[in-house]
C-alpha cells in the first residue's frame, strides 16, 4: 500500500478506534526523510528520463533528416553521373564534328586556291591578248606612219615592259600557291 492509498483510507471520524493512537514521531523522522529522498530522487529520474526521451526524439528526428538528405545527395550523384554521361557523349559528337568541319575547310580553301589560278590564268590570257593586240596596233601604226613622234616611240617600250612585269607576277603568284 502506498501513502496516497493509506491517506484516502484514513478518515479520521469513521476510524475512532484508532484515535487512541499514539504516533511517535521521532520514530518517523528517520522513515519520513527516506521516504522524501526516495521522492526526490524518483523526481529526479523522471525528469531525467523526460531529457533522455527529448534527446531520443531529437535524435530520431536528426536521423530521419540526414537520411533524407542522403538520398538527397545520392539522387544528385546519379544525376551527375547521367550529365557527365550525356557531356561525354556531346562532346565525341562535337569533337567528330570538329574534324569534319576542319575537312571541309581544307577542300574549300583548296577550291578556292584553284578557281584563283584560273581565274589569274584567264586574267593573265586576257590581259597579255590586250597587250599583244595594242603592240600590234601600235606597229601597224609605225608602219602606216614613217615618222613617229619621241612620245609613241617611249610609249610602246613601256607598254612591252608592263606586260612582262603583269605576265611576270602572276607566274610568280602561282607558282607560290
Amino acid at each position: 500500500m502506498t501513502t496516497a492509498d493509506a491517506r484516502k483510507q484514513y478518515n479520521p471520524t469513521t476510524n475512532d478506534t484508532n484515535a487512541d493512537l499514539e504516533v511517535d514521531h521521532a520514530a518517523l523522522d528517520e522513515p519520513r526523510g527516506e521516504w522524501q529522498a526516495a521522492e526526490q530522487a524518483a523526481a529526479k529520474a523522471e525528469k531525467q528520463l523526460a531529457l533522455v526521451l527529448e534527446r531520443l526524439e531529437d535524435n530520431a528526428e536528426r536521423r530521419s533528416a540526414d537520411e533524407a538528405a542522403l538520398q538527397a545527395a545520392v539522387d544528385q550523384q546519379a544525376e551527375l553521373r547521367r550529365a557527365i554521361k550525356t557531356s561525354a557523349e556531346q562532346r565525341e559528337t562535337l569533337r567528330k564534328a570538329r574534324s569534319k568541319a576542319q575537312r571541309e575547310v581544307e577542300e574549300a580553301r583548296k577550291r578556292a586556291q584553284a578557281a584563283e589560278a584560273k581565274y589569274d590564268e584567264a586574267l593573265l590570257a586576257e590581259v597579255l591578248a590586250a597587250q599583244k593586240s595594242k603592240d600590234l596596233l601600235s606597229a601597224f601604226d609605225g608602219q602606216a606612219q614613217p615618222v613617229q613622234d619621241e612620245s609613241s616611240a617611249v610609249a610602246a617600250p613601256i607598254a612591252q615592259s608592263t606586260a612582262q612585269s603583269t605576265a611576270a607576277a602572276v607566274t610568280a603568284r602561282n607558282a607560290g600557291a
